[in-house]
């Protein structure tokens, strides 16, 4: 004799939820999104820092023949301050900036001669070479954001 098998059929539960597969995928293109957006947000906001400087200027060059020995300087850009504060120079005199960045991203503008150096960062220097041919006081400043309103800024006489 045959035992009848009195047991149902059990209905097969349906899993309900995601597939772990899907959600794990699902996840790692969320991150690679976050990670581009997050990556060209830097480089966009890389791209306004630069642009706010402006454009890089050409250095002046005269068509007068240097005078004498150039005139070297070497200016410490920090902590929103220029060492030294106060350059002197006579008319004709060439002259030459070594602008040394302590720290932070600076630059060096010089105020109706036209001349600036590069934007540079911490450790790096940048030369700039003109003729003082115009006689009075000028400024001389830092043009990143607000640096040389916090004081980044100098004298530059010229007698």
């Amino acid at each position: 004799m045959e035992e009848e098998n009195n047991t149902r059929p059990q209905p097969v539960e349906e899993k309900k939820g995601i597939n772990p597969l899907y959600l794990v995928g699902g996840l790692v293109l969320l991150g690679l999104i976050g990670f581009f957006v997050v990556s060209g947000n830097k480089k966009a906001a890389s791209r306004t820092e630069i642009t706010s400087v402006g454009t890089e200027a050409t250095p002046f060059v005269s068509e007068a023949p240097p005078s004498g020995p150039v005139k070297e300087f070497t200016v410490d850009g920090s902590s929103y301050e220029f060492d030294p504060s106060t350059i002197t120079v006579n008319k004709g005199d060439t002259v030459k900036i070594i602008f040394k960045d302590s720290d932070g991203r600076h630059d060096l503008v010089v105020d109706g001669y036209n001349v600036k150096t590069n934007l540079i960062g911490p450790g790096a220097t940048d030369t700039i070479e003109f003729i003082a041919d115009k006689s009075g006081s000028f400024k001389y400043y830092c043009s990143v954001a607000n640096h040389g309103e916090l004081g980044m800024t100098g004298t530059f006489v010229v007698q």
